[in-house]
């Protein structure tokens, strides 16, 4: 089923929307600024719901939209008035929601995120590329060349309250097609800042995360303490301050609700994890230094359907792995979720630099992911997307 790729919501036979398709004249959208996050100016909007005596089959009547705005008209979506693209509702659209406390990662995440599905694809035949000029030009400007040309650490995502951030736009990627149907996946983030503060729960523009497929939740090792102090002399020195990820968690579970997205917890920089099997003695050097853990390979860019039985493993060893760190509370807030409804989730561990960097700058080894598709493949998998035998 196709989606809107700015609000999530599921586009339905029931309602349209559409907007002109040119003209001069705009107006203040309150609908469509509510669920951007800053104002939107619109044209004139017609809206159409399937009369409740419908036969079967009922589909808007031909050129109705038209008579009604006096011309062309594009698409919209009938909840958040996000314009769609012609052929739009005959997609097959996954959509995933990044979350998060600051410095986490996800940033870095989703610039090398693309560069792995892209190295997936050709294995399958797949041409992964930005659906859009807009995507293309996001991707390009605040992901691929500060990381992969710069070789610099990239900016935080920018608050809702900066200007205009670049993330209030969907990151829209094409994974080609399968059974004659387009496979389109659409990114959005959220800086942590924004996820820290309670207020936001019942923000209109964050209410994506409710209808998202997956909400991959990024936790980095690197702020708790008693990692880090075994670390002292292995990784270099992390200057970006980060929140509490218990904040962020509550946060996004709020917003979530009666939602049901797949909920993935990612520990994140997991290379730095890797780097405690050098400290001699340690009950981390002993865990770390397993070859039999599911922690100690990766499968992710295998031209194969996604492996269950190596997810379950993983998620059951990144579980215990959380708990040693002390994160046993937040474990038991994803069993145990205020709502009451546990959400279908499963646990990961990625690094997508493989090497911590040395300031802004890169790490002298370059860029070696580690794990990262798995939490994406788990969420395309769930929708027999990229999982054929």
């Amino acid at each position: 089923m196709s989606k809107c790729p700015r609000c999530f919501v599921s586009l339905t036979s029931d309602h349209f929307a559409w907007t002109q398709a040119s003209g001069t004249t705009t107006e203040a959208d309150p609908v469509a600024s509510a669920y951007h996050g800053g104002q939107v100016l619109s044209r004139k909007i017609v809206e159409l719901r399937r009369p409740v005596d419908a036969h079967a089959g009922w589909a808007p009547p031909p050129q109705h939209a038209e008579l009604e705005l006096g011309g062309p008209v594009r698409e919209v979506c009938p909840t958040c008035h996000y314009v769609l693209v012609d052929g739009w509702r005959n997609a097959q659209v996954t959509c995933i929601a990044m979350a998060g406390a600051r410095a986490t990662g996800k940033t870095v995440y989703i610039a090398v995120l693309i560069k792995q599905l892209q190295l997936l694809g050709e294995s399958w035949g797949a041409v992964v590329e930005p659906f859009d000029s807009t995507t293309e030009a996001t991707y390009r400007d605040h992901y691929e060349t500060p990381l992969y040309e710069a070789r610099g650490i990239l900016e935080a995502t920018p608050a809702a309250h900066t200007g205009n951030p670049y993330q209030r736009e969907p990151l829209i990627f094409s994974l080609g097609h399968w059974n004659n149907v387009s496979q389109i996946l659409v990114i959005r983030d959220v800086a942590g800042e924004d996820l820290e503060n309670p207020e936001n729960a019942r923000a209109p523009w964050l209410q994506f995360f409710a209808h998202a497929d997956g909400v991959l939740f990024m936790f980095d090792p690197l702020k708790v303490e008693s990692v880090t102090n075994q670390l002292h002399d292995l990784v270099p020195t992390q200057e970006r301050v980060g929140g509490d990820p218990r904040t962020v968690l509550r946060t996004v579970l709020g917003i979530i609700g009666l939602g049901t997205p797949n909920l993935a917890i990612i520990l994140s920089k997991f290379d730095a994890l890797q780097s405690l099997q050098s400290v001699e003695g340690s009950d981390w050097s002993r865990i770390m230094s397993n070859p039999g853990a599911a922690f100690s390979r990766d499968f992710s860019l295998r031209s194969a359907p996604y492996h269950d039985g190596d997810g379950q493993l993983l998620n059951q060893e990144v579980r215990s792995l959380l708990k040693k760190l002390d994160a046993t509370p937040m474990v038991m807030s994803v069993d145990q979720p205020h709502t009451g409804r546990p959400l279908p989730n499963r646990y990961f561990a990625v690094s997508a630099l493989g090497e911590s960097p040395v300031g802004d700058r890169l790490h002298a080894s370059g860029i070696t992911p580690f794990r990262c598709l798995d939490p994406v493949r788990w969420v395309l998998a769930t929708r027999s997307v990229w999982h054929w035998q």
